[in-house]
């Protein structure tokens, strides 16, 4: 009986060992795709007019800030080591490089969801990363508001108690004049050709000196959500094989009755 009494402690003891180990694992544990942004629900939609705080203590409604112009909205804050300093610096940096962005009329908007985030971390970040091009905007998100504006463009994080750190996506968002969002494009390290398309669409259809190319290219490439960047379009590829293949065949017709009528003659 014994014996019989020491191995079931000896059992229970395992058992509570392995339930205390699972929820550990399961604090630990960390699913990515709780971060995933569902485009499909989010794009046509409008980011909240939510209140801002600019780099000089005052107040303003985000969509004051949209000013007729499309607009890069980054979601960050200001006090990262990680991702936000990289994708933004890419940014800046790409901008300042290519002509066609450094000339276009749009804005840049740097928020931090960050409610430990003041004014003097803002400035600091834009001391150590800039200088940055005036279309640039950097503010504050209002602790009660930081909720609503970012779930109005499905942008979702977490903070890390044990890391110490914000997880979260990394994401350029699109919005047009009006505050409709147009285009999500991932990652840190965005392509000049995917800046330039995204624009076009953000722009709503207006027509201006910058925009006329880039127009073009929307009919020339299609958004690759898989790989979060624009490629060409299939249709231009069979339908610009089937033009050469007709082509061909009427180039050799041509020679066929060219020859033929040398032949009779």
């Amino acid at each position: 009986m014994r014996i019989l009494i020491a191995l079931l402690l000896s059992v229970g003891m395992v058992l509570a060992n392995a339930v205390g180990a699972g929820n550990v694992i399961r604090e630990d544990f960390f699913d990515p795709s709780l971060l995933k942004i569902d485009e499909r629900k989010y794009l046509g939609g409008f980011v909240n007019n939510t209140d801002l705080i600019l780099e000089d203590g005052s107040r303003v409604k985000l969509y004051d800030l949209l000013s007729d112009k499309p607009t890069i909205l980054l979601f960050s804050y200001y006090t990262c080591e990680g991702s936000c300093p990289i994708r933004i610096d890419n940014l800046n940096k790409l901008i300042k490089s290519s002509r066609s962005l450094k000339n276009r009329d749009f804005n840049v908007l740097v928020l931090s969801f960050d409610k430990r985030d003041t004014l003097q971390t803002l400035k600091k970040f834009k001391e150590a990363h800039g200088p940055f091009t005036p279309q640039w905007i950097f503010a504050l998100i209002p602790e009660e508001s930081i909720e609503t504006l970012t779930g109005s463009v499905g942008f979702r994080f977490f903070y890390s108690e044990r890391d110490k750190t914000f997880v979260h996506s990394n994401v350029y968002i699109f919005l047009a004049p009006d505050g409709r969002i147009t285009r999500y494009l991932f990652g840190i390290n965005p392509k000049e050709r995917d800046i330039r398309i995204s624009l076009a669409e953000a722009e709503g259809g207006k027509i201006t000196a910058n925009s006329v190319i880039d127009l073009a290219l929307l009919v020339c490439y299609t958004y690759d959500p898989s790989r979060s960047t624009f490629v060409v379009n299939p249709t231009l590829i069979f339908g610009g094989i089937g033009l050469s293949s007709l082509a061909l065949v009427v180039l050799l017709a041509f020679m066929s009755g060219k020859l033929l009528r040398r032949e009779v003659q």
